[in-house]
């Protein structure tokens, strides 16, 4: 029996293996995004009063969660805005160089990219795995994912950012698929100069909500791409976000918006307290095991992600399709979404379209069952 599935309100007839690009949401936390929007429509004008000092809660839980001083962290709606804040707003030497892996996520590469059109910097890629060789004299930073969304390997971003800070080279990492699939404690990642993420994907939480730490070392050099109130100075209600700290204060999110997900933040943590960051580890680590088990009995198709054992596999499992489905490209997606109510993931991983399952706790093992009955009939 499944102890988190009575938690989430799964669509009827939908087989929901795409926790990599979404995951379901808690019905707690859904309700509480209800109840926070409500509440704030009662008086709007009092309550946008009291939404910094709540944020600061908010950011400070956060904190907790990720072992990491809450005046490091900024909070942004998603990841890709998380890495545009430290990928654009830092400053680069003239004529230096941006270095990406080849497998990098395509939203984040572009900004990688658009950073060395505006100012007149280069873009080079490089094959994994990394190695202290690839850091040039030109090289001023390296933008690496911590899990690569293709295909769920974990690289040793520590490791990378260790080789690098000794080359005077900022390392900023996409960590769109780690936070809540793994441990993160920053207070053993002092090397790194950044990481983004989001809390929709494997942290369960609303949609629309994301972070991004910024090693105190760029405090003081990191420019915000929006000003506004804080920018200056802490007036009036802003006073309470940040605990007097400029950095902080500075990175806020601008102007009013619907604050609501974050303000469930808190929920979804109160979900993972209620069950443990270990068993839910463990859950989604068993539901990998059951659909290698199933696809390897069943569909014999190449496995393309790391093994599960050995530390290098995040929650993604990704596969080599057969050349009939690969042809079909991104059409296999909707096909199988119409035709049948399985939603996966099809990743395109240097040139080549792959399949990708990732089931979250609130999947059952016969869901995965049935999905890969489906896909043998393909």
């Amino acid at each position: 029996m499944n102890p988190f599935r009575s938690e989430f309100d799964p669509a009827p007839g939908l087989l929901y293996l795409n926790s990599g690009t979404h995951s379901l949401t808690p019905r707690a936390v859904l309700e509480a995004i209800t109840r926070e929007e409500r509440a704030y429509e009662e008086n709007p004008t009092a309550r946008l009063m009291l939404v910094w000092e709540r944020l600061w809660e908010v950011q400070t839980r956060l904190g907790a969660f990720l072992n990491a001083d809450p005046k490091c962290l900024f909070l942004r709606q998603n990841v890709t805005e998380a890495m545009n804040a430290f990928i654009l707003g830092i400053p680069l030497p003239g004529g230096s160089e941006i270095l990406l892996s080849d497998v990098e996520y395509p939203a984040v590469a572009n900004i990688a990219r658009y950073r060395a059109e505006r100012d007149g910097l280069t873009v080079r890629t490089f094959s994994l795995p990394f190695t202290e060789k690839e850091l040039r004299p030109e090289t001023a930073l390296v933008v690496i994912s911590h899990v690569i969304t293709g295909t769920g390997e974990v690289l040793p971003v520590a490791e990378i950012a260790a080789a690098a800070r000794k080359r005077g080279v900022l390392v900023a990492v996409d960590g769109a698929h780690a936070a809540g699939a793994l441990p993160l404690d920053f207070r053993a990642l002092a090397d790194l100069d950044f990481y983004g993420s989001n809390l929709h994907k494997w942290t369960l939480g609303p949609k629309g909500t994301g972070f991004g730490w910024v090693s105190p070392r760029h405090h003081e050099t990191l420019r915000p791409l929006e000003a506004g109130w804080a920018t200056f100075d802490s007036p009036n209600d802003y006073a309470a976000f940040g605990g007097g700290a400029r950095f902080p204060a500075r990175m806020l999110m601008q102007g009013c918006r619907n604050f609501a997900p974050f303000f469930a933040i808190a929920d979804t943590f109160a979900f993972w307290d209620r069950h443990g960051a270990d068993v839910i580890r463990a859950r989604v680590r068993a539901l990998q095991r059951f659909l290698e088990a199933e696809v390897g009995q069943t569909l014999k198709w190449p496995l393309l992600s790391p093994p599960l054992d050995g530390g290098r596999r995040g929650p993604l499992t990704t596969y080599e399709l057969p050349a009939h489905l690969e042809k079909e490209g991104y059409g296999l997606m909707s096909r199988l979404l119409k035709d049948h109510g399985l939603q996966v993931g099809l990743p395109r991983v240097q040139g080549r379209w792959r399949l990708r399952l990732s089931p979250h706790v609130y999947n059952t093992e016969d869901e995965i069952a049935r999905a890969v009955g489906i896909l043998k009939t393909l």
